[in-house]
């Protein structure tokens, strides 16, 4: 796990064959192009149809229903088929809106019943007004100078007709009216069937034209190919009958661009970066903690002369989120569900990417489950295996606090740790030194409990300063005696870092407050349905499970929730802000796209 070396590379060919070394390039997809002088941004060569096959492609992708899809090759018309696959797309938004809006109907006229009304000049030009009165309301029915009648009686609700031939004014009634409309519920209701018989058949549609969808992903990615194509021809620097493209290239990738400049007779130069250069970040790591990278380019791109924190955020974040939900039974269910969708994450690259850390998290989260002892907030019985297990005792506040305040610590301490190799001859080198110093003084005075051990601490702690001070002092240079005085005011400041190490610190703290409220709101809900049990015989069981699993499905959710979001704030804040000192940009090779599938 580290930063790929890069190499600046860079190559010249006639101008004539400009067209083929990029597309052998782009096949190659190794370089990073560097732009060689500016241009206009592109405009797709027709932005509609890119935007049609687009659309028809997510169309078929979020189909539930796939059908085995056509060979590699197979010739069809893409025009064809994206006209047809819209078409499918437009019928199924209107059928599903005309059969929402019928089920609506339906279900508003259930209270009247099948009605149907006379041509209107058999009722003397009189129309019918329907509303659904609140049985609080009656005596509103008596200021209405409208004839009306109550036409029946339901719960809570008066089913009230009034008759008259103009809609009646809005506020004729503390309620709007029901709009019934001219066709009656029976006619409503086979209108329904025979639209739910079309949108099956559209379904299935739908589901005949996913057999294309490969090939359209296919299409959209040659495409993509081609203006990617044409960005890099834009990006090259062309002087008469000759062009130059320069491009980052990782230092094992050098060979192969090599090969591929001695077999088309290209000129190349190839060159170690200069310290004034900022290449691109790859981050190599191995495929089972790959997801940590994704993490860190989630929130930022380590600078190409920092290190790669990815192992280390792969790590804490299992455990952070493992600490905060607390319970060996959520983490069997974690676990179920990701048994259940493994095969299907292993379809691409990232699916397989998460489900090694969702494997991840569920084993942390299982293992410090069982360590606390908490499945669905029960405890084992005293005396049996699952008890002999449990070490950790999250209602124990001094033992909790301490714990993951020492994790904080350590947390900290690899990321000045990394600061402190990588810049160890140089003044921030003593400074992360000198923070870590003080880190572990600092807990050691707080635990400390003899004489010795509070001294020992304050010397710690007071050379830990020193060092944060002459580190941040010597990073200025003195070339007149004024630097003197900017070099103490620079190591003053360091010194203010003080308080936000401080803080930094407590902020671990949220592992044992979330921790602790998830293990009592499981226990809280166990207690309520136990107390529900035993207080209504009968119908109280079907209550016990209902308050067991909403309560246990509302904490799951917030204890999901507060894992993801803590969990990556602790490292993308306060690990990040003292672990990383620079920024940079992700490494993007310029290759063919990968067909979607």
């Amino acid at each position: 796990m580290s930063i790929a070396a890069m190499r600046r590379v860079t190559l010249c060919g006639l101008i004539g064959e400009k067209a083929q070394v990029l597309e052998g390039l782009q096949a190659l997809g190794v370089l990073h192009l560097i732009p060689m002088k500016e241009a206009p941004p592109l405009t797709p060569v027709d932005p509609t149809q890119i935007h049609r096959t687009q659309t028809a492609f997510r169309h078929l992708t979020e189909a539930s229903d796939r059908r085995l899809p056509y060979r590699a090759g197979t010739p069809f018309d893409l025009d064809a088929v994206v006209a047809e696959t819209l078409d499918n797309r437009s019928r199924l938004r209107a059928l599903r809106d005309r059969r929402d809006d019928l089920q609506k109907r339906i279900e508003d006229l259930a209270p009247w019943g099948d009605l149907a009304f006379a041509p209107l000049d058999e009722m003397g030009g009189q129309r019918l007004w329907f509303y659904l009165l609140p049985i609080r309301d009656r005596a509103a029915l008596d200021r209405v100078d409208l004839p009306w009648q109550i036409l029946g009686k339901g719960p809570t609700n008066l089913q009230v007709a009034v008759i008259s031939p103009e809609e009646p004014p809005e506020d004729l009634l503390p309620v709007p009216r029901v709009h019934t409309g001219a066709v009656p519920r029976s006619q409503l209701k086979r209108e329904l069937e025979d639209t739910l018989i079309a949108t099956e058949q559209a379904e299935a549609a739908r589901a005949e034209l996913t057999r294309w969808r490969p090939l359209i992903g296919a299409c959209l990615a040659a495409s993509a190919d081609r203006e990617d194509l044409r960005a890099a021809g834009e990006q090259t620097l062309d002087h008469d009958e000759v062009f130059a493209a320069q491009g980052w290239a990782p230092a094992e990738s050098v060979a192969a661009v090599e090969a591929f400049a001695a077999e088309r007779g290209l000129a190349l130069v190839v060159e170690a970066p200069s310290a004034e250069d900022s290449p691109p970040t790859l981050l190599t790591v191995p495929e089972g903690v790959a997801s940590g990278s994704d993490l860190t380019f989630f929130y930022t791109s380590p600078g190409y002369r920092s290190w790669d924190p990815s192992f280390v955020v792969f790590g804490s974040f299992a455990l952070f989120f493992a600490m905060i939900l607390g319970d060996a039974g959520y983490a069997a269910v974690i676990a179920a569900g990701t048994a259940i969708f493994w095969r299907r994450l292993g379809q691409s690259a990232a699916g397989r990417r998460a489900r090694t850390m969702l494997a991840a998290i569920a084993g942390t989260a299982l293992v410090y489950g069982i360590a606390c002892g908490s499945y669905f907030g029960v405890k084992p019985p005293a005396g049996g295996f699952l008890a002999a297990l449990a070490f950790i005792d999250v209602t124990n506040f001094d033992a909790m606090m301490l714990l993951s305040v020492a994790i904080g610590a350590l947390h900290l301490t690899i990321a000045l740790g990394a600061v402190a190799w990588l810049n160890r001859t140089s003044g921030r080198g003593v400074t992360a030194f000198g923070w870590i110093a003080c880190i572990w003084s600092g807990m050691l005075l707080w635990q400390s409990e003899g004489r010795a051990a509070e001294i020992l601490a304050s010397l710690g702690l007071a050379g830990g300063l020193c060092a944060v001070f002459a580190g941040a002092a010597v990073q200025h240079p003195v070339k007149e005696p004024l630097d003197w005085a900017r070099r103490l005011g620079a190591g003053a400041v360091a010194l203010t870092g003080a308080t936000k190490l401080f803080g930094d610190l407590l902020s671990y703290l949220r592992l044992f407050a979330l921790g602790l409220a998830s293990a009592s709101l499981a226990g809280t809900f166990n207690a309520l349905a136990t107390d529900m049990r035993a207080t209504h015989p009968g119908l109280g069981v079907l209550f016990a499970i209902l308050i067991l699993a909403l309560g246990h499905g509302i904490n799951f959710l917030l204890g999901l929730m507060s894992g993801v979001v803590h969990g990556l704030r602790l490292n993308f804040i306060e690990f990040f802000g003292w672990g990383l000192t620079e920024e940079g940009y992700p490494f993007r090779a310029f290759s063919k796209r990968e067909t979607p599938l």
